[in-house]
């Protein structure tokens, strides 16, 4: 039996999705390039996200498409093939930057005395264990976690209110500033634009006609906290210091001081992030997995183990270290992401035209 989520939770896991991975260091890289108007970037980028989202659903009726997309076992034609396969490569390349980012920042910042390889394989066994237990507990699990980050992180403003300092946010726009925040929403594209990961699962949505504005509302709450995130670190830390940093979003919450024994709230945090970086590589996972499945007309789950270890494993062999994964996240992911992005939309318009069509020959047939 297919499985179904809410639109709520499909709201959740598309805020989820742009959020959880590139709050680990996306933001020393926008800051860096949009300088102190850096804050101004997930503002610009909610309306062409927007955009891409109409150009997906179209108009909001006649949504019997929506049932018919991606079906594992059906008949399918080879654009649709075409389609999971440029689909199945786009999910590789951010599971593994994801991935490998998480286990990064863990050996950073919690367990710096363990192997990278040690913690990847405990992170994949949690990981496929979540994705094994198919959609229906990756929305759930999601909607949990992300929804205890949720109020965290919109309540840093004024737990780091203390903190600010409006000079850092001076001088306020320009004529001057225009090509660094264009510089800045390139490269944060490739990020945002992963909201597309819903495409795998918009046949599971129920009500389907509430898909749309799911969508629309998962990503104005990722990038409202991504807003908070940017703002935060640039009124606290200022760009000078956030250009040194790896992790600037850390050095942001170790600056939190309520009180003289409530000075370590960054650990507190980083375990209630962490849960929703999980979800988010599980629910990538699970969208390998349902490639698989389509292209082999039946289910896959059997192989998700050896699938998911070769994947860790890539994560490790890719990147020699910190350095090599932030290269790529920052510069390399910038085009090959937004040409994946491009190419999976420009595909997904004629899948949709196809499934239109057979929907509207099988109702003329009845």
């Amino acid at each position: 039996m297919k499985q179904k989520i809410s639109d709520v939770q499909l709201a959740l896991l598309v805020a989820n999705l742009i959020f959880a991975g590139p709050v680990i260091s996306l933001p020393q890289i926008i800051l860096q390039q949009g300088d102190q108007n850096a804050w101004i970037v997930p503002i610009i980028m909610y309306p062409i996200l927007i955009s891409l989202i109409f150009i997906v659903f179209g108009k909001n009726k006649n949504i019997e498409w929506l049932q018919n997309v991606l079906l594992i076992g059906s008949k399918s034609k080879w654009i649709e093939k075409a389609f999971i396969m440029l689909f199945l490569l786009f999910v590789i390349f951010t599971i593994v930057r994801d991935l490998r980012g998480m286990i990064d920042f863990v050996a950073t910042v919690l367990l710096p005395t363990t192997p990278n390889d040690i913690l990847m394989v405990l992170s994949m066994l949690v990981i496929v264990y979540i994705a094994i237990s198919g959609l229906e507990v990756v929305a759930r699990v999601t909607g949990i976690t992300f929804s205890i980050l949720f109020i965290i992180v919109a309540m840093l403003p004024f737990l780091l209110l203390n903190e600010w300092n409006f000079g850092n946010l001076q001088p306020v726009f320009g004529w001057e500033s225009i090509p660094a925040i264009l510089r800045a929403l390139y490269v944060t594209f490739s990020w945002m634009g992963e909201i597309l990961f819903f495409l795998i699962i918009i046949s599971n949505i129920n009500p389907a006609k509430k898909a749309r504005r799911a969508v629309i509302i998962g990503t104005g709450l990722g990038l409202f906290l991504f807003f908070v995130v940017l703002f935060s670190s640039l009124a606290v830390l200022g760009t000078r210091i956030i250009r040194e940093s790896t992790y600037p979003s850390l050095m942001l919450i170790q600056q939190i001081n309520i009180t003289d024994f409530l000075d370590r709230l960054d650990l507190v945090i980083t375990v209630v992030w962490l849960p929703t970086i999980f979800t988010k590589v599980a629910f990538l996972l699970y969208a390998i997995n349902h490639c698989f499945s389509y292209l082999y007309k039946g289910n896959t789950n059997k192989f998700l183990f050896p699938i998911a270890f070769i994947i860790g494993y890539l994560s490790i062999l890719m990147f020699k270290n910190t350095m090599d994964l932030l290269r790529f996240s920052f510069y390399t992911w910038n085009i090959i992401g937004l040409i994946l992005q491009l190419m999976l939309l420009f595909i997904f318009l004629f899948v949709k035209r196809n499934v239109k069509m057979r929907v509207e020959h099988n109702e003329a047939k009845t």
